[in-house]
């Protein structure tokens, strides 16, 4: 089994997202399995989905939403890219990722 916490581009500003030129740039810097709520008071009011995959089982994610993964057991994860989308530029560029939209429209 293998535990997902997926929440919407338009959360991000609640989620202490590292800069884009960081090396960890689009990733939160929460650790959310322990988060820092006195650090991160925004965090609390983030919005998100959870889900439990268990074998077999195939979780779609849209393009640009954050997620974060817990193992619960061994297991193994095959991952492909379904497309670029637009969907969700107005919320990256809310929170000053419009570059990466504009990149990976070329």
């Amino acid at each position: 089994e293998r535990r997902y916490i997926l929440n919407h581009p338009n959360q991000c500003r609640k989620l202490a997202l590292y800069p884009l030129g960081h090396p960890s740039g689009r990733h939160s810097s929460i650790d959310w399995s322990d988060p820092d709520y006195g650090k991160h008071p925004e965090f609390t009011e983030s919005l998100g989905n959870e889900i439990v995959l268990q074998a077999g089982d195939v979780l779609y994610l849209p393009t640009y939403w954050f997620h974060y993964i817990i193992s619960l057991e061994t297991n193994f994860q095959c991952n492909t890219r379904s497309g670029i989308s637009s969907d969700y530029s107005q919320d990256l560029s809310d929170c000053g990722f419009a570059q990466v939209v504009r990149a990976q429209k070329k």
